[in-house]
């Protein structure tokens, strides 16, 4: 009788796993919160990269097995936690980048130390092309091997400040001084050397709005606060 009744109690306690199982391998994450950097992708793009199997949605797998080390292009990393039973709190992190450079049919951005973080056939709104600088072999996860170190601070620099006040740059061209000539739509803006960036910028921001729907040169390498010199040459018709 002994006998009997272990082995009920054994099989009560294998229906009871196999249904305790059976209960968490069909629970599904069906919310799904984004926070941190996520203006590369829309939400549903970035569930789709994140969970791209159908186990992965599963909360326990998402918890105990999945480490989340996908690469995603222009994502550094991202982190997930499951609110049980069904809702995923992802906060993603993007790569830093200050500006690209167009080489062999291939977009190469690079970060404010000048490592090439993603080589892509994808044009990114919002990122400024820079050209005139001269660079050897494009390496991904590599420093841009340029004579001119001096660059990648610069670049900085007036990315830093272009963002500060909110323009829309579309190019930066560099001479082989590291003269600036900065493009916005169909006005040419010379800015010349590194020197009074901030209110060579600030003076673009005011100026833009006026020149909205022109086409031209607007030189401000000899502007300097409290000298008001620049000016601006009409392209001819």
């Amino acid at each position: 009788m002994k006998k009997y009744s272990g082995l009920i109690v054994a099989l009560l306690i294998c229906i009871v796993i196999a249904v305790a199982g059976f209960y968490l391998y069909s629970l599904r994450i069906t919310e799904f919160v984004f926070s941190g950097n996520t203006l590369r992708y829309s939400d549903k793009e970035l569930e789709n990269l994140i969970f791209s199997s159908e186990i992965e949605y599963n909360p326990v797998y998402a918890m105990f097995v999945d480490k989340h080390d996908k690469e995603i292009p222009f994502i550094a990393k991202y982190e997930v936690d499951i609110e049980w039973p069904d809702k995923a709190n992802v906060t993603v992190y993007g790569k830093d980048i200050i500006g690209y450079v167009y080489y062999k049919d291939f977009y190469i951005y690079f970060d404010k130390d000048g490592i090439v973080v993603e080589l892509s056939s994808e044009l990114l709104d919002g990122i400024i092309l820079m050209e005139g600088l001269e660079f050897g072999q494009m390496v991904l996860y590599q420093k841009l091997p340029t004579t001119r170190e001096e660059s990648f601070a610069l670049i900085l620099s007036l990315t830093k400040m272009i963002r500060k006040n909110e323009i829309s740059v579309d190019k930066v061209v560099f001479d082989s001084e590291l003269n600036m000539t900065v493009y916005i739509g169909d006005i040419e803006i010379v800015l010349g050397k590194d020197e009074y960036l901030d209110e060579k910028l600030t003076k673009i921001k005011v100026l833009m709005p006026s020149l909205e729907g022109y086409s031209g040169v607007l030189n401000l390498e000899n502007y300097r606060e409290g000298n008001d010199s620049f000016w601006f040459r009409q392209s001819s018709e």
